[in-house]
């Protein structure tokens, strides 16, 4: 007997072992029982959860000649027997993703007329629908509103978004669910117990939740990691790179107790053993998750507000695992999570000579260039002339910067700071309204008090003009146009 597939063995033949999609299921038996079957269906949804064999049942459900209950076929008669083994004529697959230009329509359209050869209607299933092209679509359109009364049009696609509108508005549109993690265990279980095979409860578990609800992936997945007829977890937790559970609550609590040391050594620990970073990621994101859902329904607003915290710095690591050392972005996002550390400008010294050190400490001590964050400067224009380099440090943006340097601190008034240029050119570049939202931002940061600019012209002053200082100040323009243009300049 040819072997075959676990997945294509244990495809659903008749509607009762349609898995996870009783929504579909229900409204199906009842157009079968009330013979109101629709002439176009377009079933959405992931990869594995049942499209085309759902749309094989109605095939079969129109054809089959002894239906059990009016809906459910006997798997018996030779219109069943020929669907299930993919030799029906009058059942027609077409592949979109190779067959999706206006030619292959045209074809379609030119046979849909003849009668069905064997069977009572003919049903056409169109998979990966949403590779047709538009002209293939709008040739599609008359065909699939009014096909002969003995052919079905049966859409499936895992991309409705790519479905042109006037083809979802002619079709019964069914969306099929991801199947929950139990209902995939005890489908598991059943094709195991059929195959004689022996699975830990655990094992399936696992497979389960890698799956992502689809039923395909899973039985492909029990039939690739079964030994000698036996499914143990740890040889599923090898294959797939899954993290064991333990592993998962261990750093969770370490992050709640803030143990650096003992987070880093589980990252570590993941690292030196060749396991899957972006799926332990992965799964401890969606662990987080769970018990952020709980801590709602709770009502823990302050658990709430550090599991939010742990999972955008842990989607932000999950970005970058990418990098030549895939850990690094783990271990920030630990020590960041569990406050090792404080942010801060390091202040560079220069080494000085002793003589010099000691003078140093007999002399007063300065303020800083640089505030601190508790440190708060009243805004005066002394204060204001004094920081202006280290406020000008801070100005993102060249153009911006390049106008600065010719201003001049005039005066403060009720938190109005006056700029004085020499040119107008310059003044219009920082009184651009982002211009001056960026210099606001930088002077409230500094002083941590809010400013408003003001500007003004200085009246223009007529000065001899000398040979050597014209050269000079062309060649500080050149300067300031090159770095503003992003050029440099060549003798």
């Amino acid at each position: 007997m040819e072997e075959i597939s676990l997945y294509r063995k244990y495809r659903p033949h008749n509607f009762d072992n349609l898995v996870g999609q009783d929504h579909i299921k229900t409204t199906l038996i009842n157009a079968l029982r009330n013979r109101n079957v629709s002439h176009a269906y377009l079933f959405t949804g992931p990869r594995g959860t049942g499209k085309t064999s759902t749309a094989r049942l109605i095939a079969k459900g129109l054809n089959c000649t002894e239906l059990h209950d009016d809906h459910e076929p006997c798997n018996k008669c030779e219109f069943c027997t020929d669907i299930n083994d993919g030799r029906l004529i009058d059942l027609i697959e077409i592949d979109a993703a190779s067959n999706r230009g206006i030619d292959e329509v045209r074809d379609l359209k030119e046979k849909i007329n003849f009668a069905p050869s064997r069977s009572k209607y003919k049903v056409y299933i169109i998979d990966e629908a949403h590779m047709m092209t538009k002209e293939a679509f709008n040739a599609l359109l008359k065909t699939l509103e009014e096909p002969p009364s003995h052919a079905y049009f049966v859409l499936a696609t895992t991309e409705i978004h790519k479905i042109p509108e006037t083809i979802i508005s002619r079709c019964q549109r069914f969306d099929f669910k991801r199947i929950g993690i139990k209902t995939l265990m005890t489908r598991l279980s059943y094709i195991c117990q059929k195959e004689n095979i022996q699975a830990a409860d655990t094992a399936l578990e696992v497979i389960s939740k890698y799956v992502d609800g689809g039923l395909r992936d899973a039985i492909g997945l029990v039939e690739q990691l079964t030994t000698d007829h036996t499914l143990s977890l740890e040889h599923v937790q090898e294959i797939l790179g899954v993290s064991d559970h333990s592993l998962l609550t261990a750093l969770f609590n370490s992050l709640v107790n803030n143990d650096t040391k003992d987070a880093l050594g589980i990252i570590h620990d993941l690292h030196g053993q060749g396991s899957d970073l972006k799926q332990f990621v992965h799964e401890f994101i969606e662990m987080l998750r769970q018990n952020l859902l709980d801590t709602i329904a709770n009502d823990q607003p302050k658990t709430t507000s550090q599991l939010i915290r742990m999972i955008s710095l842990f989607q932000d690591a999950q970005q970058k695992l990418e990098s030549t050392i895939p850990q690094l972005a783990l271990e920030i996002a630990v020590i960041q999570i569990t406050g090792a550390f404080e942010e801060y400008e390091p202040e560079i010294v220069a080494d000085k000579p002793e003589q010099d050190k000691a003078d140093s400490e007999s002399e007063p001590k300065k303020k800083p260039d640089n505030p601190s964050v508790n440190e708060v400067l009243e805004v005066t224009l002394n204060s204001i002339r004094d920081h202006w380099p280290r406020i000008m440090e801070r100005i993102k943006t060249p153009s911006l910067k390049i106008s600065l340097r010719n201003a001049i601190p005039q005066k403060v008034k009720d938190h109005d700071l006056t700029l004085t240029f020499n040119t107008n050119f310059h003044r219009d570049k920082v009184v651009e309204h982002d211009h001056r939202v960026e210099l606001e931002e930088v002077i409230k940061t500094f002083f941590n008090t809010p400013v408003k600019i003001v500007t003004e012209v200085k009246a223009l002053e007529i000065k001899p003009i000398i040979e050597e200082k014209v050269v000079h100040e062309t060649a500080g323009n050149l300067d300031d146009m090159a770095e503003l243009f992003g050029g440099e300049i060549v003798d």
